[in-house]
């Protein structure tokens, strides 16, 4: 197959298009910077007023995981303007790109988060069943993404990814210094949920989900199995034979993190309903088996 991608230079990104090349596709990243073609990865320069050349190429799948990093850096106004214009700026761009493909791609999958559902300690968020929306920055966000990519007219797949564990990106290398340092622990009362996800069953979903047609609209990108934050910390302690036993103070972490304390005390306890629906089976079902692999990397 032909893909076309955002964000194929990112952690999640790097992981699928190496996987992609693996099986034998052809994948055309768009970049804002030039980079050199290998023979099945092409890079195309767009957003810096040029539109890619795509004469000739028959595209199969669109993916858009591209975005302004949300955890990294303090949500000043202009971080929260940033965050949110460059989810809806290379999604439109994307959908437009689409628009003007012919014959046109089957599928567009679009990167989504579920810090769509609101907080909540006994609630299980099913992708099979309706939400309201929770009431703050990260929904506003995954709600202006989602709209943009729902014009794309072809069948789309939002995925709304949990906290992703990997050695090389998303959260797991911020906690593994916390605990290095002897500092970990819970977090606040530690009761909240962490939905999370290994970075090799990302993959394996994304893949799962170019194959079977019946997935469409909103996808938990979860493993079936969340936990609370303290067990998570015990257990990654346990994995890098270190003590969790000092809990950070909620108002240390408001202070220190500001808005974005949110990802750290306020949780979900999401279900991927319709990936096991369709018999997707996960390598890493349970958090125990995903520290223990990850930690041993």
């Amino acid at each position: 197959m032909n893909i076309l991608m955002t964000g194929g230079t990112g952690f999640v990104g790097t992981h699928l298009v190496k996987e992609l090349v693996a099986r034998g596709d052809t994948v055309y990243i768009l970049t804002r910077q030039e980079r050199t073609d290998s023979e099945k990865i092409h890079y195309l320069t767009w957003l810096n007023g040029k539109q890619p050349d795509l004469t000739g190429i028959f595209i199969d799948v669109c993916i858009n995981l591209a975005g302004a990093a949300i955890a990294d850096k303090r949500w000043t106004e202009s971080r929260k303007q940033l965050i949110l214009e460059s989810r809806e700026t290379a999604t439109e761009a994307l959908v437009s790109i689409i628009h003007d493909l012919q014959p046109k791609p089957k599928l567009l999958i679009n990167a989504s988060a579920i810090g769509f559902y609101p907080t909540s300690q006994t609630t299980f968020f099913l992708d099979t069943e309706e939400h309201e929306a929770a009431d703050n920055f990260l929904a506003e966000t995954v709600i202006s993404w989602e709209k943009a990519a729902r014009a794309s007219g072809i069948r789309t797949v939002f995925t709304r990814f949990g906290l992703i564990l990997g050695t090389d990106g998303g959260s797991l290398p911020l906690l593994t210094k916390q605990f290095a340092y002897l500092a970990g622990g819970p977090l606040g009362d530690g009761n909240q949920w962490y939905s999370w996800i290994h970075i090799d069953d990302v993959v394996r979903a994304l893949l799962f989900i170019m194959e079977t047609d019946a997935l469409e609209g909103a996808v938990n990108i979860t493993a079936p199995h969340p936990v609370q934050q303290k067990k998570f910390a015990e257990l990654l302690g346990q994995a890098m034979r270190r003590p969790a036993k000092i809990a950070t103070p909620v108002a240390m972490i408001r202070l220190v993190l500001g808005e974005r304390a949110l990802l750290l005390l306020e949780g979900q306890r999401v279900y991927p309903q319709k990936l096991l629906n369709q018999n997707f089976e996960f390598i890493f079902p349970k958090i125990e088996d995903a520290l223990a692999n990850l930690i041993e990397e």
